[in-house]
């Protein structure tokens, strides 16, 4: 009963990019050419006129935006249009990261470059029928940072369709894979796991590494480009995988840990994002609190020693994604909120 119309927020036009992307060198590292601000509202414009032009065209019941950085400029829409907006993290989160401020004299200016974003994110978070955050750790935030009412939020989490169980084609006697998934090689922790790959691993293992960065192949390291989701070659990867290594350091959830979940692929991963809840606190994997090629190398090893224990965590992870995760389950939660709102809008 939910007809969608998809809305790109980006890329955006050529005219609006100049204004958004506009920088001035030695106020960047400051923060102070507020780039930041300026791109999200930029964006969250250029949303705002595609639905006008969506709603000249034909009758909209509600709208469902996936972060509040769309969102900013859609109070007025939300007047008389049910407002549902989906985020992986609350701009008060983002600036206790390395998000908003990834050096300490950005972060002396934050409360200065994020003031316009920041007054904007509380006037929509008040004017949408229901926030519907990623994790519990967004829950927490939206209570605690933003005074949000319990009943006004709802947890809805990136779901992806439930594989078949893989089942290995490799030989038995081939070596292991350490598997690397990420299309941002440098922020996802790359160059921390092929380091503990050298110097650990190398010759009794091999590491596949998937990413569109550039990364020289070498003696045990395998570089797979242009791999897209869901393609036999991106499922080739899932079904050979012995584990799979997350060492990313900056994430606001981490929607590739699922992937692993739902292949039973055992995880080792660093604890950023959401990867504590949805490992189930390492019920369903391996997190690293403090993340070396030492601490890596230990908990692979570990992975290694103890088949028995991965094959269970991974088989928990799968559980997890059945029961939280499934695309086709949360679909239909987002499909009753839509409908409640829409019979709210008609009383």
């Amino acid at each position: 009963g939910v007809i969608p119309h998809l809305i790109n927020a980006t890329p955006l036009p050529e005219r609006l990019r100049a204004r958004a992307d506009f920088t001035v060198p030695g106020l960047r590292r400051w923060g102070l050419d507020f780039h930041n601000a300026r791109w999200r509202l930029t964006v969250s414009r250029h949303v705002r006129q595609q639905l006008r032009e969506l709603r000249a065209r034909q009758p909209i019941d509600a709208v469902v935006v996936n972060t509040q950085s769309v969102a900013l400029d859609l109070a007025g829409v939300a007047a008389d249009l049910p407002l549902f907006v989906c985020l992986d993290a609350t701009f008060a989160q983002l600036a206790r990261s390395r998000w908003f401020a990834p050096n300490v004299p950005s972060r002396i200016f934050l409360p200065l470059t994020s003031a316009p974003i920041r007054r904007r994110e509380r006037v929509i978070f008040q004017a949408a029928r229901r926030l519907l955050p990623w994790s519990r750790a967004v829950e927490h935030s939206l209570r605690e940072d933003y005074g949000i009412r319990p009943e006004l939020i709802a947890r809805l989490p990136p779901s992806i369709a439930l594989p078949p169980r893989r089942r290995k084609t490799r030989p038995a006697n081939a070596r292991p894979q350490l598997l690397f998934v990420g299309g941002d090689f440098q922020r996802k922790g790359g160059p921390l796991l092929l380091e503990c790959f050298r110097r650990h691993f190398a010759g009794r293992c091999e590491l596949h590494v998937v990413t569109e960065s550039k990364v020289e192949a070498e003696d045990g390291v395998f570089v797979h480009r242009d791999v897209k989701a869901h393609s036999d070659a991106w499922r080739q990867r899932w079904e050979q995988a012995d584990v799979f290594v997350f060492p990313s350091t900056l994430e606001t959830f981490g929607i590739v840990l699922l992937e692993a979940l739902a292949f039973e692929v055992p995880v080792v991963s660093a604890e950023v994002g959401a990867a504590r809840e949805i490992l189930a606190e390492g019920k369903a994997g391996w997190l690293l609190h403090h993340l070396t090629t030492d601490t890596l190398a230990a908990c692979l090893n570990d992975v290694f020693d103890v088949p028995e224990a991965a094959t269970s965590r991974a088989s928990r992870g799968r559980l997890l994604i059945e029961t939280e995760y499934d695309l086709m389950l949360n679909a239909r939660r987002l499909a009753d909120f839509l409908h409640a709102g829409r019979r709210r809008a008609e009383k």
